[in-house]
């Protein structure tokens, strides 16, 4: 009896409250707003008619102009500033107290370091190099003295160490979808003249013996003797590279539970292309002293002088490609590039005795094709995103090259003499630093 008095007054309340409420939803009140939700009860803009609201009849509501037109409702004025990234996650891991810079910390909510690091328009190398040059496997004898252990060598593999500056300065042009910086670059090397000089002085009187002659008239019966050896080269390089970026940084967890932003340890790639310019120069100048040959026409000493210039001028294109393993503090890559090149070689050489009756002049051209290939070990340490300490290795490799040292011959005329057959290596350590603006 009491479950069915309950039902019949909950049916009561039931009835009217529905009949109302669609009544609500169907017609508008007579003495204001409709009472429905506005998302369901806004009426349709109409002519007037039952069922319809005019634009007239709805209530407009005016916000005031200033906050002191209503006292007692303030408004909030704008952000003086917009809110930085460090103030959204001030949980990631801060810079360090009087540190500027910090490479493991978080720089700002949207910038991982890959786009931290290597960040400008223009960007420069500068380097010095110390490097050893080769031009032969094995050491040539100038002259000697019979009977005595007295030899003049000319060393191949030694020819001293020289500092040669290096510059590079590169454009940014655009960065592609898959993170790729695009740019070009200008790199001017050289500068540097290796030397090699050696003298040999006949003793108790005796006389030395020109090896290097092939039975024409050399320097046979000076008493003294001695050479100076100089090599340089020039290069100018006009490349487009590409290189990828690091990728996005990680979220790692401390042991004291504080999750901390930090770079990821990535491989990038590159690859260049571009045009070359290698000028190679060398001269060679032999002296001897003291010269007592019987067929000369005085019998008196006389001095003797063979010099041998030679210019070898290549240009071509070349590729390159280059990996590099990079974390936010530090990389280390790998770098090689390689061409071949029109070689233009002039061969001068000119060879006097003192009396006019030994003396001969040659001029050689000759075109032929060189490879030149370079590659490099380079670790940076970065001191600040867009500076870096740079250092490693290098090694560069110049074929069918001509060597004035190999030009000795004592030939007037010279027209089939093997010019372009002649290679260099240089390799040595580096130092230096680049910068990005």
């Amino acid at each position: 009896m009491k479950k069915l008095l309950f039902l019949l007054f909950i049916g009561v309340l039931i009835r009217p409250g529905s009949r109302a409420a669609a009544q609500d939803f169907l017609e508008p009140s007579a003495g204001g707003p409709i009472a429905g939700p506005p998302q369901l009860a806004l009426p349709a803009l109409g002519s007037g008619t039952r069922g319809s609201a005019t634009r007239e009849s709805l209530p407009v509501m005016e916000l005031p102009a200033t906050s002191s037109s209503m006292p007692g409702m303030p408004i909030r004025d704008a952000l003086p500033e917009p809110i930085s990234a460090i103030d959204l996650q001030p949980e990631l891991q801060p810079f360090v107290s009087g540190h500027e810079y910090q490479m493991d910390c978080e720089p700002a909510l949207l910038e991982s370091t890959g786009t931290w690091l290597r960040r400008g328009f223009w960007y420069t190398e500068v380097d010095a190099l110390l490097m050893d040059r080769i031009w032969a496997r094995d050491d040539s004898i100038l002259a000697f003295q019979p009977g005595t252990a007295n030899t003049l060598f000319l060393e191949g593999g030694r020819q001293g160490s020289e500092a040669t500056p290096r510059l590079k300065l590169g454009r940014f042009l655009f960065r592609d979808q898959q993170n790729r910086d695009h740019a070009a670059e200008f790199i001017a090397y050289g500068g540097g003249q290796w030397t090699k000089s050696g003298r040999l002085d006949a003793a108790n009187g005796g006389t030395l013996t020109s090896v290097i002659g092939g039975g024409n008239p050399s320097f046979t019966g000076a008493t003294s003797t001695l050479y100076d050896y100089d090599s340089r080269f020039n290069s100018f390089e006009l490349n487009y590279h590409r290189k990828s970026r690091m990728k996005k940084d990680r979220m790692e967890l401390e042991p004291n539970g504080e999750w901390v932003r930090r770079a990821q340890p990535s491989f990038s790639r590159s690859v260049m292309a571009g045009i070359r310019y290698f000028d190679l120069n060398e001269d060679f100048d032999w002296n001897a002293f003291g010269i007592d040959d019987d067929g000369l026409a005085t019998t008196d000493p006389q001095t003797g002088n063979y010099r041998v210039r030679t210019d070898n001028d290549l240009i071509g294109t070349q590729v390159g490609f280059g990996w590099t393993y990079e974390t936010a503090r530090w990389s280390l890559g790998l770098n090689s590039k390689s061409g071949m090149y029109l070689n233009h070689t002039d061969v001068d050489s000119s060879f006097v005795v003192t009396g006019g009756v030994t003396s001969g002049e040659s001029h050689i051209t000759v075109d032929n094709l060189s490879f030149v290939t370079e590659a490099a070990v380079v670790g940076k340490w970065h001191m600040r995103p867009n500076f870096s300490l740079r250092a490693g290795m290098e090694i560069l490799f110049v074929s069918s090259v001509a060597h004035a040292s190999e030009q000795l011959d004592f030939v007037p005329v010279s027209t089939s003499h093997v010019v372009a057959g002649g290679n260099s290596t240089y390799m040595g350590g580096l130092i230096g630093f680049e910068g990005y603006w």
